[in-house]
């Protein structure tokens, strides 16, 4: 009996002991599983506080890009305010770049920069954020001077920056709260502001009717993506009508609309459901008149051109130089024609004829030389290139009118082709360095904006798409006929000739007449696709061309480089 208890008693103490090495352990598992739960939630809460402040700085760097693109080039732009030269120089003159931000950089009800100590800051609070994060960011966005403002020509101004932005994280669902802050820093861009160009427009009619009077429709067929703008009024046919992806602007209060056959004029963007335009910016109306280049302009151009000479008294190609040094541009006097090509060392070759006599003249840019080849005559060297006196690109100038013009804009080339009458079009006119599809004025060797840029300019005349250009004409250029038309010659005769492409824009006084339709069906002439050279947008503008009495801003694009990233708790 004593040996059984005995038995028992060692029994007990081993499951005892047994218990109590399993309650150990549990202790141990138990605690393990709260301090991995405890590190599992702290990290949690570090990734949701730095995903906070990732968030701020993607909403510090969206506003900084809507403050300079969209509020200051509006501010910039807007018409009511009458800016002058001298507003701009001011800020160049007292070298106040933050100044300019802090005035220009913010919308009607925004917030403005705060400057001090030669820094602007603007703080950000996060929105209402519908998530089951318990907590929000703080961001900042910290602009510098980065550099000197100036003023390298007349009416352009450059304001150099460099910006940080920073973002607090912070995360409430624990005491104390966590933080996290994200710096993205070593960014810049620069932003210029220039008097407004009418090479911006897409389209701009200073009489939206054709000569004769009659409408000009907008209808589905209709597609802009650039400025549109007239001093009349526009009309609009059908649900859907057409598509405007910029700002659409015109003088008249009242818009014209199709409404079903009985048109109406209404001060509105649309007439209901029938007539039923998409407007991706605005359509402003009853906006200030802008007013064509006048004859002081034309004469500018005309003087550019001239160089060093008198205005020639007989008819002749003419490239003013001085001690073998060119002074102006080519200047032509007779009616001529013109042809644009490119050699087999790259240089730009203008090929000008001129009566019985043919010149080509060849530009290299990179030995700043220029050569005037007399067919069957003399060979001239100038130092120098064609550009006019104040060396903004290459200009070609006729006092009378180039009843052939056609060929190929060197990649590196900037040129205008100027008449005092009329110009014909002849063939295709495209640059030799652009995207064919989609269309547009990228360097497909670089994938960055194109050198080349060609303006169309006819003063007193029209500028034609002729007889002899071939079906589906390319034409690549921004074109102006202050006082006619761009239209085509024999538009409502023979067979459709297809489409005629435009990549650019044009301005005219009246809307030129380019075929015929019955219905959907072309019965002559050629069909539109006038394609908007973006580049435009960005301040790029085909030499001496006209400007608008208002002005415009631009950026460098480098705000949408890639940018330091910093992390740190707090």
């Amino acid at each position: 009996m004593a040996k059984r208890l005995n038995e028992n008693g060692v029994v007990l103490v081993v499951v005892m002991s047994a218990i109590a090495v399993l309650l150990v352990l549990a202790s141990v598992f138990f605690s393990s599983i709260l301090s991995e739960k405890a590190s599992v939630d702290a990290q949690k809460y570090v990734t949701q506080s730095l995903g906070l402040a990732e968030s701020g700085t993607s909403q510090a760097l969206a506003e900084l890009k809507k403050r300079i693109r969209v509020d200051l080039k509006s501010r910039v732009q807007d018409a009511s305010q009458h800016w002058t030269s001298s507003t701009f120089s001011t800020y160049v003159t007292n070298n106040d770049p933050l100044g300019f931000l802090r005035d220009f950089a913010y919308a009607a009800s925004q917030t403005q920069f705060t400057v001090a100590s030669n820094i602007a800051t603007l703080a950000l609070a996060s929105p209402s954020l519908d998530t089951d994060v318990s907590g929000g960011y703080t961001a900042t966005i910290t602009v510098e001077p980065n550099g000197s403002a100036s003023n390298p020509s007349s009416d352009v101004y450059i304001f150099p920056y460099r910006f940080t932005l920073s973002a607090l994280g912070t995360v409430t669902s624990t005491t104390p709260s966590v933080n996290k802050t994200i710096k993205l820093w070593q960014g810049n861009f620069i932003v210029t502001v220039r008097r407004d160009n009418f090479a911006k427009f897409a389209l701009f009619t200073s009489h939206h009717t054709t000569p004769s009077g009659g409408t000009v429709w907008f209808t589905a067929n209709t597609n802009f993506t650039g400025p549109v703008s007239t001093n009349g009024r526009f009309s609009f046919a059908n649900n859907p009508s057409g598509h405007f992806t910029e700002a659409v602007t015109q003088h008249e209060n009242n818009a014209r609309f199709y409404n079903n056959g009985s048109s109406v004029l209404m001060d509105a963007a649309a007439n209901g459901s029938i007539d039923v335009p998409t407007f991706d910016q605005s359509f402003t109306r009853g906006y200030d008149l802008i007013n064509l280049p006048s004859a002081v302009t034309q004469n500018d151009l005309k003087t550019q051109a001239l160089g060093t000479m008198q205005n020639p008294g007989q008819n002749g190609i003419y490239v003013p130089n001085s001690g073998g040094q060119l002074t102006g541009g080519v200047l032509i006097k007779g009616d001529a024609t013109l042809s644009m090509s490119v050699d087999g060392s790259s240089n730009a070759v203008y090929s000008v004829t001129q009566g019985s006599t043919t010149k080509n003249i060849t530009v290299n840019r990179t030995s700043n030389q220029t050569t005037v080849q007399t067919e069957g005559g003399s060979m001239d060297d100038y130092t120098g290139l064609p550009d006019g006196v104040d060396n903004e690109g290459t200009l070609i100038y006729s006092l009378d009118n180039i009843t052939s013009f056609a060929g190929t804009v060197q990649k590196d080339t900037s040129v205008t082709v100027s008449a005092e009458r009329d110009i014909i079009i002849s063939n295709n006119v495209r640059y030799e360095a652009y995207t064919p599809a989609p269309l547009s004025g990228i360097d497909p060797a670089t994938g960055l904006d194109a050198s080349n840029m060609l303006g169309i300019l006819a003063w007193g005349g029209d500028v034609h798409i002729g007889t002899t250009a071939p079906n589906d004409v390319e034409i690549h250029g921004v074109i102006m006929a202050p006082h006619g038309v761009f239209k085509v010659d024999n538009y409502n005769l023979g067979a459709p000739r297809g489409t005629a492409t435009l990549l650019g824009g044009a301005i005219t006084d009246f809307y030129g007449p380019f075929g015929t339709f019955s219905g959907t069906t072309p019965t002559h002439g050629f069909g539109r696709n006038f394609v908007y050279d973006s580049r435009v947008l960005n301040g790029k503008t085909p030499p001496y061309f006209p400007y608008l009495s208002g002005f415009t801003s631009a950026d460098d694009n480098s705000i949408d480089n890639k940018l330091n990233w910093e992390g740190e708790g707090v």
